[in-house]
């Protein structure tokens, strides 16, 4: 079937539309750009060029695309107050360009961050901000090896070895600050609270600094990973009993793990066992007396990924990849003073 139903040739939307895609996908398929496009797309689309019988216009393929001063972000969990603060960052840095944003919400899914990817380069962004859902480093390694990748910069997850710019917090020199600060203030023993770590770079790396610092002996403690809130107040208890006698303090990885203690801390450890956290200075401020934090500035993380991204995408810059690591800040409040 070479023409359509309105007896014309077929055209590449004509395509498109037939196997499911944009536009954009079909002009890559091509020119041989299929750096991040998946076999069953490939295949798909060979099979809807032989049916309709598609014949490209060759002086159209040989127009050069121009930039399109559109980056595309992609969120692990836009409903993150931390990731709020990143966005801000970065647009502080594009607008200053006149490069607009296109933002995308992964829901700390794999599955939906690639199709994120996927869409954002469909719409012809000159680069990616990916701050990335974790789990799923090999593929974005893949895409940042292929011959038409968008200059990418990972953005407070990273993934090794590295092969794109990355930023993110200097987590192991943020768990050292915070457990000398304990030290100094009397503390016996800390537990480091966290969600599962596995492909989360953050809280690895968090893990990590904790348990080489105990190591040292300087103080007690252990890492406590759990799965849901709703399993805390049968674990906390026995976790806390076995520091009977000590001063103890529970160390949040996050905000939001900080907000799951505060909701299922036993009442006879209130006021007794000590708290804090990586979290935004804003909000540790104000919870309750104050909870002592590690402040990552994420707005300047946001701006310096921009400002990465910037440089590759339209300044030419071509050196060796950077992973810049951003020192957090300790602000000291009344839940680790006492």
């Amino acid at each position: 079937m070479s023409r359509t139903r309105t007896n014309r040739q077929p055209s590449m939307g004509d395509v498109a539309a037939a196997v499911g895609v944009s536009k954009t996908t079909i002009s890559r398929y091509l020119h041989g750009e299929f750096g991040y496009m998946s076999e069953e797309t490939r295949e798909r689309i060979a099979a809807v060029i032989d049916e309709l019988g598609y014949r490209p216009n060759k002086m159209a393929q040989g127009l050069k695309a121009t930039v399109s001063h559109m980056v595309g972000v992609t969120i692990a969990d836009i409903g993150n107050p931390f990731s709020s603060l990143l966005l801000k960052g970065i647009q502080q840095v594009c607008r200053s360009r006149d490069v607009q944003l296109l933002v995308s919400d992964s829901n700390n899914q794999v599955a939906l961050e690639r199709t994120n990817i996927e869409s954002l380069l469909d719409a012809q962004v000159d680069g990616l901000i990916v701050n990335t859902v974790g789990g799923d480093d090999a593929w974005l390694a893949d895409y940042c090896a292929s011959a038409d990748h968008r200059p990418m910069v990972l953005l407070d997850r990273i993934v090794e070895p590295i092969d794109c710019d990355c930023v993110s917090t200097d987590n192991r020199a943020g768990v050292a600050m915070m457990l000398d600060h304990l030290l100094e203030r009397g503390y016996g023993a800390v537990v480091f609270v966290t969600g599962p770590a596995e492909g989360v770079s953050t809280r690895t790396a968090r893990i990590e600094g904790v348990e080489s610092y105990l190591r040292d002996g300087r103080i007690d403690g252990e890492v406590l990973v759990y799965e849901d809130a709703a399993t805390l107040p049968s674990t906390l208890p026995g976790v806390l009993g076995r520091y009977a006698g000590r001063r103890v303090c529970l160390f949040a990885n996050n905000d939001e793990t900080m907000r799951d203690l505060l909701e299922t801390l036993p009442e006879s450890a209130r006021g007794v066992v000590g708290l804090c956290a990586f979290a935004d200075e804003r909000w540790a401020r104000y919870s309750g007396e104050g909870i002592t934090c590690l402040d990552q500035n994420p707005v300047a993380m946001g701006r310096a990924a921009a400002t990465a991204l910037i440089s590759r995408a339209y300044d030419g810059a071509d050196g060796p990849y950077e992973v810049t690591r951003m020192p957090a800040r300790l602000c000291v409040f009344a839940s680790t003073r006492g």
